[in-house]
């Protein structure tokens, strides 16, 4: 078994500094401080800082990989400037992708806009929430839209191209589905350097089954085969039984209850101010009854499968939370407990509902660049609720101190994959009393995701027996401002104690 030295810099560990490291094989052999013993190889930090490397609690890395190939569209408000991009990359009936947009743009646009720069392509462009899309007639043309909720219609009763919610979904698979599969896994390894460059090393993937199908599933488990990437991923379906047959140990994760506040269908208890889209209701969406909830928590918890849901308004966390103490009535509040259940987002949770929460075991994964982005008296969350209702989302330090065990996540693409800005977003929530210090900052997007899949004996830290998990920083993630998190430089990360960053020298897939 070889072995290799990690000298000339700072280690730091979630608890401690030293001045060396060395692994051996695939995991952590010692650390220290003084003279490094000797090993078969060592690599020079030259001052930087070697820590843990990030892991990410919620990642879509089928749609990572293809906003990297398509047109990002991130930050551009502009309606005319969006249909350029597309008009540039129209070439006969070729399918276009496109991302990030957030209304509303300096003036509306609908599918038939997109028809006059691509013709009768198919083409698509998804709201940053991943809750509505954009789709041309040549697209609109494939799908049975007749029964489906959440479709924006003009005053002929046709189908103006805008899509909410479970339309949405239907534009979302078709496109998918048509899509070539090696452009496919190409995406989906496209993400996995995304997230090397990044020095991350675990995801956990929400694969929605409901909305894409286990055919695209196989195409994802072909494309991770052999990355070194951890993929930790949630099936979102109710076929309980044949995810236990499948050995996973999960389930869930993007498992709607409700929609996205950007969309206007996250479910709230009290209805939006002014008036909502067509597509939703003056509340938001419910996704699910009482009963269907209960139900596959109940058939998850028997087969002893972790549950993660998505729930971001408070009737959706509500009802999450309700549920899981009537499944705990039934087995025993220890048995809801020991399978550390959780709640993806929890955005709108009042203090009962962490109270609640605690008491059950659940475990919030949040992400912090919602508020980074959203948050605050002047951005969308308050466009939405009204200041009042706004100011107390995404409360982190509540959150902490009320002792939940939590982790941090992108969301990506919804926000990017990129552990500095959730780092900087948690350091500066639009609250002073909801900021988390560095220090919890760095654990929530290091350890944080390993505790939340109960894997923190033996990821997510630097200890000796860990696995060589390690991202090499040029500076210092606890000291340094938050402004210069925003900068830090990747300088290599190691997966399992193959070195995987930068490309040039990856020893791993």
């Amino acid at each position: 078994m070889s072995s290799v030295a990690f000298v000339n810099g700072t280690i730091r560990s979630l608890s401690a500094t030293h001045e060396w490291l060395v692994v051996g094989g695939d995991t952590i052999a010692s650390m220290g401080d003084g003279d490094a013993p000797c090993s078969d190889r060592t690599v020079d930090l030259q001052g930087g800082v070697l820590i843990p490397a990030f892991r990410d609690a919620h990642v879509h890395l089928p749609a990572t990989g293809l906003y990297a190939t398509g047109m990002d569209l991130r930050g551009e408000r502009c309606a005319r400037a969006i249909l350029d991009a597309y008009s540039e990359r129209a070439h006969g009936n070729e399918m276009l992708f496109g991302g990030n947009f957030e209304d509303p743009l300096d003036e509306p646009l609908d599918g038939r806009d997109l028809d006059r720069v691509v013709g009768d392509a198919p083409a698509l462009l998804v709201r940053a929430d991943m809750h509505s899309v954009i789709a041309s007639t040549g697209l609109l043309r494939a799908l049975n839209l007749d029964d489906i909720k959440g479709v924006d219609r003009g005053s002929d009763g046709a189908p103006t191209g805008y899509l909410r919610e479970q339309a949405a979904s239907e534009a979302y698979r078709w496109f998918e589905d048509n899509l070539p599969r090696a452009q496919q896994v190409e995406a989906i390894r496209a993400a996995v350097s995304l997230a090397y460059a990044k020095g991350i090393a675990e995801v956990h993937e929400m694969f929605v089954i409901e909305w894409r199908g286990w055919d695209s599933a196989e195409i994802f488990e072909e494309a991770i085969q052999g990355v070194a990437l951890d993929v930790a991923a949630f099936l979102g379906t109710t076929e309980v039984e044949r995810v236990v047959e499948l050995g996973s140990p999960r389930i869930g994760g993007d498992w709607f209850l409700d929609g996205s506040f950007g969309s206007h269908t996250a479910w709230m208890s009290e209805p939006y101010p002014g008036e909502v889209p067509a597509g939703s209701t003056p509340v938001g969406i419910t996704y699910r009854s009482d009963e269907e909830v209960y139900d596959f928590f109940r058939r998850s918890q028997e087969a002893g499968l972790k549950v993660a849901v998505h729930a971001i308004g408070d009737a959706a966390i509500e009802q999450c939370i309700k549920t899981w103490e009537r499944v705990a009535a039934d087995v025993g509040s220890g048995a809801v407990r020991s399978l550390g259940h959780r709640i993806e987002h929890f955005e709108c949770a009042t203090d009962d509902h962490i109270e609640r929460s605690a008491a059950l075991g659940l475990r919030p994964s949040v992400q912090p660049a919602f508020d980074h982005y959203w948050g605050g008296p002047d951005a969308l969350y308050s466009e939405r609720l009204g200041w009042d209702r706004a100011r107390d989302m995404n409360r982190f330090g509540s959150m902490h101190a009320a002792g939940l065990v939590m982790a941090a996540g992108s969301d990506s693409t919804v926000t990017p994959m990129d552990p500095f800005l959730q780092m900087y977003s948690l350091r500066n929530h639009h609250l002073q009393g909801e900021r988390l210090s560095p220090q919890v900052a760095l654990e929530l997007s290091t350890v944080g995701p390993a505790r939340i899949n109960g894997h923190e004996n033996l990821k997510g830290d630097l200890a000796t027996g860990s696995q060589a998990d390690l991202t090499w920083l040029d500076r210092d993630p606890i000291t340094c401002s938050s402004e210069e998190l925003l900068s830090t430089e990747v300088l290599g990360t190691w997966i399992a104690g193959q070195r995987v960053w930068p490309r040039s020298e990856a020893e791993a897939e």
